[in-house]
């Protein structure tokens, strides 16, 4: 899964974290006929060769780029640790479960609950299952009415139902169109929902499939919202290093494929037995020379900021709730009011941030094309001086990532497709679920492909 898409930036040059390298990254020459290959070194083909270790299978992995993780990155800026994009970690993923070691990932959790813009204010909306202490609070908050919360007490129930196969199986539809068939109100959609939801699928249209909205909530009920204490990337490097010194080829770009031989750049080539994509859809199907392939993509934009103090404590995702405004009916929404969502990161992992300093994450709408410096950028400070008064504007701007390639679009028809195209192999989330969850586990599903054939 590995970022091969452009992406801009704006603020001082920010450099990898410095870990120690693991042993399984080594710069060396190409073998000539490794039993697999797999193109790809982001969490899908890392988790693909995990798997094929496992089961005693050699492997090689070619990464184009000078670094692992793909979409997981982390870079330091004056040191703060910014994440390619706000992203986190829910615990209750079962293959985080099964191939991570979450206690020696240092996981540090967002309180669950929300933190919603109202009425020129913020208002609290808990979660009375995990936080029981949270109900009375959370049936008075003026975020929805109390059979709006009733609502979601029985989606929550049934989404926890079942198990995860069968939830792939479900009659589904827009989840927009779910969450008025379950009789939500308009306001609460509007207000809670879709700048939520907006912010999980990158959808502010909300026409993600309802599977996809069931397995969410299944998650966020059944764990923690995460972030490692050195930054999304210390996820791909435990993967890393459970495997063998030398597996993984940096920078090591395969350019095209034919006949089962991959041509790499600088006229190396290999013919390998298996060869096995794990890069996002639209590098496959270059590869592949398949558009069917290619899926469609979601994009945002996320610009960090530091600041002297938090503004906001609660360790909780503030949404923007009702300045969230659907563009479909207020075409100036996302010029005039971009934010979705705010996250003070440094109150959830101290470790983001230097002693004494707030780290601000604050995903956007602008689209992932959009110029990260001037005036785009004081639209975004406006807003959120708006949120949190004139201190904003001594806050200073680290970087802003425009991410073209954040989750792939998942198609109404099937959440789980095959890995097998032929004699090729494929993996990424772009086959399951679009998220941590399906990245591993489409790895580990080609692996097992691999190994029963």
């Amino acid at each position: 899964m590995p970022f091969r898409g452009p992406w801009q930036y704006n603020g001082p040059l920010a450099v990898p974290l410095k870990r120690t390298p693991s042993p399984a990254v080594v710069q060396l020459s190409v073998e000539t006929s490794p039993p697999v290959v797999i193109i790809g070194a982001g969490l899908a083909g890392l988790s693909c060769a995990v798997e094929l270790h496992r089961r005693k299978i050699p492997c090689q992995v070619l990464e184009a780029t000078d670094r692992i993780g793909g979409r997981l990155r982390s870079d330091v800026v004056d040191g703060f640790t910014l994440d390619f994009g706000f992203q986190v970690l829910l615990t209750a993923y079962p293959a985080c479960r099964e191939r991570l070691d979450l206690a020696g990932l240092r996981l540090r959790s967002f309180e669950p609950g929300a933190v919603v813009r109202h009425r020129g204010g913020f208002a609290t909306l808990g979660d009375p299952w995990r936080r029981p202490g949270q109900l009375f609070k959370t049936a008075f908050s003026p975020i929805g009415t109390l059979g709006d919360k009733l609502r979601i007490a029985a989606l929550r129930r049934a989404s926890c139902r079942g198990s995860l196969d069968e939830l792939y199986t479900r009659p589904h539809e827009p989840t927009i169109d779910r969450l008025r068939r379950l009789g939500f109100s308009s306001p609460f959609v509007e207000q809670f929902f879709r700048p939520f939801l907006g912010g999980v699928f990158l959808d502010p249209s909300l026409q993600t499939s309802s599977r996809m909205l069931e397995f969410v909530f299944r998650m966020f009920a059944q764990g923690d919202i995460a972030i490692p204490a050195d930054g999304m990337a210390a996820i791909p490097r435990q993967l890393a290093d459970k495997l063998p010194r030398g597996t993984i080829r940096l920078q090591h770009t395969v350019e095209t494929i034919k006949d089962g031989t991959l041509y790499l750049t600088g006229d190396q080539s290999i013919k390998p037995r298996r060869i096995v994509l794990a890069v996002e859809s639209t590098a496959a199907a270059a590869l592949l020379g398949d558009e069917t392939i290619d899926t469609p993509w979601h994009q945002n934009v996320t610009h960090y900021f530091a600041a002297p103090q938090s503004p906001d404590r609660r360790k909780m995702l503030i949404l923007a709730g009702d300045e969230y405004a659907d563009p479909d009916n207020d075409p100036h929404a996302i010029p005039d009011r971009p934010i979705g969502t705010v996250a003070i990161l440094s109150d959830i992992a101290p470790e983001y941030a230097p002693p004494g300093q707030a780290l601000i994450s604050v995903t956007s709408r602008q689209p992932a094309t959009w110029n990260v410096s001037g005036p785009g950028l004081e639209v975004v400070r406006k807003q959120l001086a708006q949120w949190f008064g004139p201190a904003v504007q001594q806050w200073r701007h680290l970087r802003s990532y425009s991410v073209p390639y954040g989750l792939p679009t998942l198609t109404l028809d099937q959440v789980v497709r095959s890995p097998a195209y032929g004699e090729f192999v494929l993996c990424g989330d772009y086959l399951e679920t679009p998220s941590i969850q399906g990245a591993l586990n489409s790895g580990v599903r080609a692996a097992a492909l691999i190994a029963s054939s």
